[in-house]
């Protein structure tokens, strides 16, 4: 009899199982599993596209921008060259071929030296006269001006740069502020 009573029980239990697995494996079930398999792997498809994407992004911004370090350098040897062109400008110069000559080379060098910036898209910022913009320009002082609307950079301190389209260094600048009427 506890042979019968293990044969039923084992039985039952093999039934039970070939029942769950008919579950298991029921067409509706696999039918849905594959449509959220599917669903899954277009989900992973687009977001390895967005990955791919975004590092080409990354990638395009690294060589556009990888000078931005040497640029921010190299503006300060421009700035030492501006210096020294306004200075000797105020030399008389009429007397000495030889100064002559050298001043000449030093403003060719120098149109040179802004000429191949230009070419890497390094360029300076054309302020004066301009509206003030906080994304371009840093306000040093305010001056009241008559002749000048308020808001507009009367002076240049030091020149600003921008790579491309980023800024390098904003424009130190001195704006005009409207003139205010006093009372008595």
């Amino acid at each position: 009899m506890d042979q019968f009573r293990q044969n039923k029980t084992n039985i039952n239990k093999s039934n039970k199982r070939r029942k769950n697995v008919k579950e298991k494996f029921n067409k509706d079930n696999l039918e849905n599993e594959l449509k959220k398999l599917k669903d899954d792997n277009l989900r992973h498809l687009a977001e390895i596209d967005n990955l791919r994407k975004r590092f080409d992004k990354e990638k395009e911004d690294i060589f556009k921008y990888a000078i931005t370090d040497f640029a921010n350098e190299i503006i300060l040897v421009v700035d030492n060259f501006e210096r020294v062109i306004d200075n000797i400008s105020s030399i008389d110069k009429k007397n000495n071929e030889k100064l002559k000559s050298l001043i000449n080379g030093i403003e060719l060098t120098f149109k040179d030296f802004i000429s191949t910036l230009e070419k890497f898209e390094i360029k300076k910022i054309d302020a004066l006269g301009k509206k003030f913009d906080p994304n371009f320009h840093q306000a040093i002082f305010e001056d009241q001006e008559t002749e000048k609307t308020e808001g507009e950079i009367i002076k240049v301190i030091q020149s600003g740069y921008t790579i491309k389209e980023r800024l390098l260094r904003p424009a130190s600048v001195g704006i005009a502020k409207k003139k205010t009427l006093k009372k008595n």
